[in-house]
């Protein structure tokens, strides 16, 4: 484990970033070097090819904490946009044992990469089931997978996005960033009953839009 790796989550814990210790164990156990090679331990977001970056540690800690109590042992999680897999790896770690984290991506070229980055260090994720990353347009959730207790979307979607609410669970939240040009980070929480959904604006962001392929890749 790289020294610098311990450090950068430190520095999210000290910045009262990172408030649960789970999520420091998590982050310590996910080393962001077998995500992205460049400059891996920076605070800052790095390219991966195909117009994706993966986002900086603190926005990762942020959202991990927006959905600590419902990322808990044998939770059904979904990952819109999972790109290099890190943020997916670390949610299919917190709802172990029983639980499933299902990554969501629209380019088959990072599905392979992401795949390939699991494996280094976290293929017995997939091999037991609690891990699996499919291909397929985020903007529609994954039906067949739901539903889900917790739902995170690391691109901007341009309004609430109805598709995603319907696929929680009763009690189940989205974490989403919402907004063209000025965009805000959302969460949507459906009531027990399943009737409500209650929404809270937290932290202004700027994310990739979420769009389709043919748009990112042309972008």
């Amino acid at each position: 484990m790289q020294r610098r790796h311990i450090d950068l989550i430190n520095s999210l814990v000290h910045q009262d970033i990172i408030k649960d210790e789970r999520i420091k164990n998590v982050m310590i156990a996910t080393d962001r070097v077998d995500f992205t090679t460049d400059r891996a331990y920076d605070d800052t977001p790095q390219s991966i090819g195909y117009n994706v970056t993966i986002s900086a540690p603190h926005m990762h800690a942020y959202a991990l904490e927006m959905l600590r109590d419902k990322l808990v042992p044998g939770a059904r999680v979904l990952d819109v946009g999972s790109g290099s897999g890190y943020l997916t790896v670390c949610m299919a770690r917190l709802v172990q044992p029983n639980g499933k984290a299902i990554g969501m991506e629209h380019i088959s070229q990072l599905v392979d990469l992401s795949l390939k980055n699991i494996a280094k260090n976290n293929q017995s994720l997939i091999d037991d089931g609690t891990l699996e990353i499919v291909l397929g347009d985020g903007r529609l959730g994954y039906l067949q997978g739901g539903p889900y207790d917790a739902i995170h979307v690391g691109a901007a979607a341009s309004d609430r996005p109805i598709e995603l609410i319907e696929q929680l669970k009763p009690g189940g939240r989205l974490v989403v960033p919402v907004g063209i040009g000025s965009q805000r980070m959302m969460t949507y929480e459906k009531s027990l009953d399943g009737r409500e959904i209650h929404e809270q604006a937290t932290l202004n962001v700027r994310y990739v839009p979420l769009t389709d392929k043919d748009k990112q890749w042309n972008h």
